[in-house]
């Protein structure tokens, strides 16, 4: 008898080949106790039967889950719970059943019903070979029950896994398009804000009212924030969607980019940021990407540190890593695990962002092969961004 490759289930794409090792390991061992060729198991879903594992000894793998000539053997043979045990189909008693076998050219052949925990049938194992086979029925009547069990508990599992794997698949989908929708709306909530701004400090420099002009003040503060949430948002459904890949096509000036940054934050807050920048070579990375982990940073400092002390900044090359730190006081008390830092959505104190800040920022640093490192003492807090000249080098 030759079991021939026939699939006609419906391809579907949440089955996995490793569903049935558990099955293909139940059938294995008991054709190699039978000496029978085949093995097969059909599952029933609830007034439907279906092909779940054919499996051949001879080849030691399964081969079609859906076979015609099995299904007509079962429907010819297959009566009611009663276990079949049919060591040679010329010696059967039932006429039928050894016309239907030898039609097929078997000889042997055991069928044993799967019972769930209800005592319902939910599904039946049969085993086949083209040759009469002489097996010891009594010891398959003490097996077949344990191999039945596990099959249903096998059943119950693999159904489980099958809709867990669906519904994560969804979920992300899910996840993408929520991320694809708050990035769609950051951009087109991103030019209102940035006219709001720039219209506030035109009109500061224009109008003679000290009161309207704190008004103006007051908007101009306010824009910033949402500009600043705006981009968060960006900046997270970027590296989300981009699945942290990163375009380096040419070494940039990081030098030159950090003043940069400095002065328009500087500018914007008043404030002064001792700098200490010694980079004598450009550094290979995503440009635009690395301004926001460096404007993430200084924004944390001046937003969550003492603003009556200095924040400290250091931009240099150590051990073929690029580094740049930044130090300030904290105002206020620190958690014990400073890891938690970078996860999204964790504010610190009186913050009124989204969270999202130093997790970005950390995120890029990942994506360049390098990572941001914190430490606390006494009163002060320092964040140490590293990244690998060589783009190919792990930290040294």
């Amino acid at each position: 008898m030759t079991i021939p490759n026939q699939p006609n289930q419906p391809y579907d794409r949440y089955i996995k080949e490793s569903d049935f090792n558990s099955c293909k390991r139940i059938l294995e061992a008991l054709c190699g106790h039978t000496k029978m060729r085949y093995g097969l198991i059909r599952k029933k879903d609830g007034q439907t039967w279906g092909n779940w594992c054919v499996y051949d000894y001879q080849y030691q793998k399964i081969v079609a889950k859906n076979s015609e000539t099995y299904v007509t053997i079962y429907q010819a043979i297959r009566k009611g719970l009663s276990p079949i045990y049919i060591d040679d189909s010329e010696l059967c008693s039932v006429n039928q059943w050894t016309d239907i076998l030898q039609k097929f050219g078997l000889k042997s052949y055991i069928s044993y019903p799967i019972i769930n925990k209800k005592d319902a049938i939910i599904g039946h194992l049969s085993l086949m070979n083209a040759e009469p086979v002489k097996f010891d029925q009594s010891k398959l009547e003490m097996l077949l029950p344990v191999c039945s069990d596990l099959i249903a508990i096998d059943f119950k599992t693999v159904i489980e896994y099958r809709n867990t794997r669906r519904k994560l698949e969804q979920e992300l989908n899910y996840s993408k398009n929520r991320e694809l929708v708050l990035s769609s709306l950051a951009h087109d909530l991103n030019n209102p804000v940035s006219i709001v701004k720039v219209i506030s400090q035109y009109l500061q420099g224009n109008i003679k009212d000290e009161n309207q002009k704190s008004l103006l003040k007051k908007i101009e503060e306010a824009s910033f924030r949402m500009k600043g949430i705006i981009d968060d948002v960006l900046d997270f459904s970027s590296i989300r969607l981009d699945d942290g890949f990163i375009r380096v096509r040419d070494n940039q000036r990081m030098d030159s980019l950090i003043r940069q940054i400095l002065s328009e934050f500087e500018l914007l807050h008043n404030r002064t940021l001792i700098a200490n920048i010694n980079l004598p070579i450009d550094i290979p990375c995503d440009h635009t990407k690395m301004g926001r982990a460096f404007t993430n940073l200084i924004g944390n400092a001046i937003k969550h540190g003492n603003p009556h002390q200095n924040i400290e900044i250091d931009a240099f090359i150590e051990k073929e890593n690029f580094i740049f730190s930044i130090t300030n006081e904290v105002s206020y008390s620190q958690s014990s695990d400073l890891t938690d830092l970078f996860k999204p959505f964790v504010k610190g104190a009186n913050s009124n962002g989204l969270g999202l800040g130093l997790f970005i920022a950390n995120e890029i640093a990942k994506i360049h092969k390098g990572k941001i490192t914190v430490s606390l003492d006494d009163n002060k807090i320092a964040f140490n961004l590293m990244i690998p000249i060589d783009s190919t080098a792990p930290l040294q």
